[in-house]
């Protein structure tokens, strides 16, 4: 696929997602504020962000996950 995603948020919920993205064939940009949790990702081919605006200037779509969910 083409299409680029960037995405914010790496905790219990982002990384699977994230994950089963570049499992779909989508090229990630991903930015987390602890960068070791995409380490993972990275080696799977996703880029790496240092700033969470950098997922939005590289791509056109964005998807943001906080890290806490109310249920």
């Amino acid at each position: 696929m083409n299409e680029i995603i960037g995405f914010i948020g790496l905790g219990k919920l982002g990384l699977p997602i994230a994950t089963n993205l570049l499992n779909s064939g989508y090229a990630l940009t991903v930015y987390n504020r602890t960068a070791s949790k995409a380490a993972s990702l990275v080696a799977q081919g996703a880029q790496l962000a240092s700033r969470p605006v950098e997922t939005v200037i590289w791509n056109r779509r964005c998807s943001h996950l906080d890290e806490y969910v109310i249920a």
